[in-house]
């Protein structure tokens, strides 16, 4: 393992989509860093107001642009032009609180989620506009991305509303938004929508309150197939109709497969384009070795230098993973089924994880219809996540004070899984504040990782060869650390209120419109039009 010099840090802070980036909020400014040569190639000065209280920080896509952005400021930056600056204030128009921001079907568009479901708001910076479509059915942080889906290739916008105690499901054209089509699914209440990779099928699925329903629906809006749950296949089974329906949907990223899990021990899997089921995978009680099966347990040795450390230890006899000993309140949700299902990028492997045993990660071969690998860690797991563009390899982090500086990898390849201690790299040797670990999906032969908490950061390489080149390579070669004067140096400040030469949006307002100064060539500081969509589920029929 291969790690770069500790950089300063902050609770906000994160790498680009591509790996190229990471940019770091410090106070009254945001940097962003090359990861190639870990040098900082631009500082942003931000205003005190929304450099203390920021909500949304995040990347888009394409990595060509970062957003910074409160309840009542939302300002957008470039890293390829640094003559853009977008800047929208009040975005909700002052009636209510933004619950969610996020990037829209391409770098200039901003989706902001209002208070209460009241309305979202698409702000279109190459246009110059905003569109409002009222009643969005999910709204909050944690559920917002479950109510939208863009379809791959054309951009389509498909967006679940409410309407008169009614579901109502509407697709949207790329920049107008104009509602090309809407319907009444067939849904009491629908819990989420999604398209396919390949843009072929839209998915609806109902809440787990209202039984196991998928709708599935073609690109154009009608119905192609109904799932109903899967097929009873031993007599604790007959009464599955009754019980609680779909707890996770994870749709592969090929678009091959569906993994569909609800409050029992099993998870179906079905396949696209038929919509079928194609097997069921069952977590044990127990789980014994073979061949085809390795089982790591995560256990604390001494260490050689004194102390101790971490490490995966091979079982070697059947073993009965943890389960959560406390029982929930009487009014909680109970502690059962499956709360995780995650596709690598191949499609080929699952990673699941049942709700009442929190500290064991399981992997299975969908090729082969077996369970794969079993992972029982001292922690419950609070993420797991897939490597970006390599296959079959996988990051787990814990929760717990004592697995916030520890990243878990496993790799089929591998002996045996590692445990990385980030901990022991930074000053200190010990974590403070909020940490974050994260995939660096950087252009290099070898897997990396961004780790960072509340004042240091620090990024780490696999190497597969001891020739292999990290992706900070340029650093190394250098040998020497910039950074001091590149921060501090006043030439580097670009202000976040200047004027700019390319477009610039601000000050959305709830009356009036400012026209274009004269004698300027500075384009208008709002939007120019704004325009209200209520989907019409009449428009069209299903």
């Amino acid at each position: 393992m291969r790690f770069s010099r500790s950089l300063k840090s902050s609770t906000q802070s994160l790498p680009s989509p591509d790996g190229a980036f990471i940019a770091t909020v410090l106070p009254s400014k945001l940097s962003i860093r090359a990861t190639r040569s870990l040098e900082i190639t631009r500082v942003i000065s931000l205003p005190p107001e929304l450099a203390s209280s920021i909500s949304w920080f995040l990347w888009s896509e394409s990595s060509n642009r970062i957003l910074v952005g409160s309840s009542d400021n939302i300002r957008v930056f470039s890293t390829q032009n640094p003559n853009f600056s977008a800047n929208i204030n009040h975005p909700t128009s002052g009636t209510t609180k933004a619950t969610f921001v996020c990037f829209g079907a391409n770098d200039d568009e901003i989706l902001v989620f209002s208070d209460f479901g009241l309305k979202l708001s698409v702000f279109n910076f190459s246009t110059q506009r905003s569109v409002d479509i009222n009643s969005p059915k999910f709204y909050n942080a944690g559920v917002a991305a479950k109510g939208f889906s863009y379809r791959p290739v054309t951009s389509n916008l498909a967006l679940l509303t409410r309407s008169g105690g009614k579901d109502v499901v509407s697709i949207h054209a790329k920049d107008t938004l104009d509602v090309t089509r809407s319907w009444w699914p067939d849904t009491i209440d629908a819990h989420g929508i999604c398209w396919s990779a390949d843009g072929r099928w839209l998915v609806v699925w109902e809440s787990s309150s209202q039984g196991h329903k998928i709708l599935v629906y073609t690109a154009d809006g009608h119905l192609f197939k109904t799932w109903n749950g899967p097929v009873p296949i031993s007599e604790e089974d007959s009464d599955i109709a009754l019980g609680a329906g779909i707890k996770v949907f994870d749709w592969s990223r090929n678009g091959a497969f569906v993994a569909v899990g609800d409050y029992s021990r099993r998870v179906t899997i079905l396949s696209a384009p038929s919509f079928t089921e194609t097997t069921s995978l069952f977590h044990t009680t127990t789980v014994k070795p073979a061949e085809s099966l390795q089982i790591w347990q995560e256990q604390i040795v001494p260490s050689p230098n004194g102390g101790f450390s971490r490490e995966f230890v091979a079982a070697t006899q059947a073993i009965c993973p943890p389960t959560s000993g406390s029982s929930p309140p009487t009014n909680a949700e109970p502690k059962t089924g499956t709360n995780f299902t995650s596709f690598d990028t191949s499609g080929s492997l699952l990673a699941t994880r049942m709700e009442n045993m929190p500290t064991t990660i399981w992997i299975w071969d969908l090729g082969t219809r077996v369970l794969r690998a079993v992972m029982i860690l001292h922690a419950p797991i609070a993420k797991a996540t897939w490597h970006p563009t390599i296959d079959e390899l996988l990051m787990i982090r814990c929760e717990g004070e004592e697995s916030r500086g520890l990243v878990h990898l496993w790799d089929p390849s591998w002996s045996t899984p590692k445990i990385v201690d980030f901990a022991a790299q930074i000053p200190g040797g010990k974590v403070i504040g909020k940490t974050i670990g994260r995939w660096l999906n950087a252009q290099s032969g070898s897997p990396a990782i961004f780790f960072s908490d509340s004042q240091d950061c620090i990024l780490a390489s696999i190497p597969g060869s001891e020739d292999e080149e990290a992706p900070w390579q340029d650093a190394e070669v250098r040998g020497f650390d910039i950074y001091g004067q590149q921060e501090e140096s006043p030439l580097n400040l670009v202000p976040a209120d200047g004027k700019r030469i390319y477009s610039r949006v601000s000050e959305l307002m709830d009356d009036g419109l400012t026209g274009m100064s004269g004698g300027t060539d500075e384009v208008e500081d709002t939007f120019r039009f704004r325009k209200f969509i209520e989907p019409d589920p009449w428009s069209s029929s299903t």
